[in-house]
């Protein structure tokens, strides 16, 4: 995710260490009776003095006590030993509870922390909006590094930020497009959580794109039934397409009934591409007399997907009736199919897309076509002689290498 559109540099290293360390010049007696006085607080209840107490034992060498007591201030809310204790994990590699802590430490103000954990989120994966989210608050902070890191000018960023506060007032009185305004403006900070309260305000507005957007996030985040909702709201609004997509997402996600009439919605829309997807999702559903009403005019067409559809709910009729399943007709659709792939494929490779013609042949594979499967072991090989799908699609069309 860039901030304000601008492309990110790599993740900057991180600031060494976490905590506050001890240099002590004190004799041994007076270290031994320090260590009783802080011990007698802290077991009393007082964070300060647990903190301390964590410090002074690292400081004697006992790390494993020391790490206790940092824990029980760390939950307490002292935000130091938090940072101690982050420190310390990650450099065991206890990666999510260090992260845990560095939050903890984060939440409670401390700007290494802050910096740190928006640098490792953003090493783990260069668009998490945590990461992002984390490293621009440590830049609002004035941490030179994440400045550095997110190569922006802050005062756009302030500006932005009062922007963003007259539009969510108004937003709060009903203004649709200054709750859009600003969600966009907050997705662009990391600021998710308040984003997607003001898309959902700017989408009840009416705003169609509003909608979407929050489907979109919504769906990734495995919601679904809200997702659709929301899909079928940018629809009322004007933003088409939301029946193509809704449907697909039922399908793949394997609710076939469900996805039906969104499927046949979105092809009597002018989405003829989706035909296949039309019958094998009536077919999943149980429907083969229905499947077969669609499948069969794109299959005499010349649609390949059509054809292979066609050919697998054949088969599932013979075999509920008992009837041949490897008929003239079958032997047909199954040679156009194959023919009509390969071509497919071979424009794709042609295009210098290996990949893609790799992703078509798959559906043939899949289907059970043995040329398909052949194919398609083939070309993974080509692309990496060890690679082991390669050597199982194969193995499955009956071929030798």
């Amino acid at each position: 995710m860039g901030i304000f559109g601008r492309k990110k540099k790599q993740p900057a290293g991180l600031d060494i260490g976490g905590g506050t360390r001890l240099h002590i010049e004190a004799s041994p007696q007076e270290i031994k009776r320090m260590v009783k006085d802080l011990r007698g607080r802290a077991e009393a209840g007082d964070v300060e003095a647990m903190a301390d107490l964590g410090r002074m034992l690292e400081y004697q060498g006992k790390v494993e006590e020391a790490m206790r007591w940092h824990q029980q201030a760390a939950v307490a809310g002292d935000v130091d030993s938090a940072a101690w204790l982050a420190d310390r994990l990650l450099k065991n590699g206890q990666i999510t509870t260090g992260l845990d802590y560095l939050r903890l430490a984060a939440r409670g103000g401390h700007l290494s922390a802050t910096f740190n954990l928006g640098a490792i989120l953003l090493s783990q994966d260069e668009n998490s909006e945590e990461g992002a989210r984390w490293m621009l608050r440590a830049a609002e902070a004035g941490h030179q590094k994440a400045i550095d890191h997110l190569g922006i000018d802050m005062a756009q960023v302030r500006a932005a930020r009062e922007e963003v506060a007259r539009d969510v007032a108004k937003a709060e009185q009903g203004d649709a497009e200054a709750a859009h305004r600003a969600a966009s403006v907050l997705l662009d900070l990391g600021e998710v959580e308040q984003a997607e309260y003001l898309l959902e305000l700017a989408a009840n507005g009416g705003i169609a794109d509003a909608a979407w957007e929050l489907a979109l996030r919504v769906h990734d985040r495995g919601d679904t039934p809200r997702a659709v909702e929301l899909l079928e709201q940018a629809g009322r609004n004007g933003r088409p397409g939301g029946a193509k997509l809704a449907g697909i997402w039922l399908y793949t996600e394997g609710e076939p009934a469900a996805a039906v009439p969104l499927l046949r919605r979105a092809v009597a829309e002018g989405e003829e591409l989706l035909t296949p997807v039309l019958g094998a999702a009536l077919s999943a559903a149980g429907d083969l007399d229905g499947a077969e009403a669609v499948l069969r005019p794109a299959a005499e067409a010349g649609d390949w997907q059509a054809q292979y559809n066609l050919l697998a709910v054949l088969q599932q009729r013979a075999a509920r009736t008992g009837g041949d399943r490897s008929t003239e007709e079958m032997w047909s659709l199954l040679s156009r199919a194959t023919a009509g792939l390969h071509a497919q494929a071979q424009e794709r490779l042609d295009a210098g897309e290996p990949q893609r013609a790799a992703d078509l042949l798959l559906i043939g594979a899949r289907a059970g076509d043995p040329a398909a499967q052949r194919s398609l072991g083939e070309l993974l090989l080509a692309i990496d002689p060890k690679d082991p799908e390669g050597q199982e699609w194969l193995r499955r069309s009956g071929a030798r290498r």
